[in-house]
């Protein structure tokens, strides 16, 4: 059995914690903070699967499809892991939030 990267088990969890967010405060995905997140990643991304991403990302927030994210927050698939990479979500968790993200990498890898 191979051991999955830290990156990997935190991108996951940052999405759970969002996914977790999105539905306990009924949250929309398509906001402005998460377009200028989507602009800012679209400026430092080269290659062509990750601009594929970006547009997916693109579609998803436009129509805030939150049944999209989920699938890709339980999916193990190379291109949902690399969708989660390149997720804008992130912004919608405030410092505190991220650091409980962390706090429970720590404890995942410990186990």
């Amino acid at each position: 059995m191979s051991a999955v990267p830290s990156k990997v088990v935190r991108k996951k969890l940052v999405h759970e914690a969002v996914l977790d967010k999105i539905d306990r405060e009924h949250l929309s995905i398509n906001t402005d903070k998460v377009r200028a997140r989507l602009q800012t990643n679209r400026e430092h991304v080269h290659g062509n699967m990750l601009r594929k991403c970006l547009d997916q990302w693109e579609r998803i927030i436009a129509d805030n499809d939150i049944d999209t994210v989920r699938k890709i927050s339980v999916s193990d698939t190379e291109t949902d892991r690399e969708m989660r990479n390149m997720s804008p979500l992130s912004v919608l968790l405030s410092e505190s939030e991220r650091l409980r993200v962390l706090d429970l990498l720590v404890e995942r890898t410990r186990e």
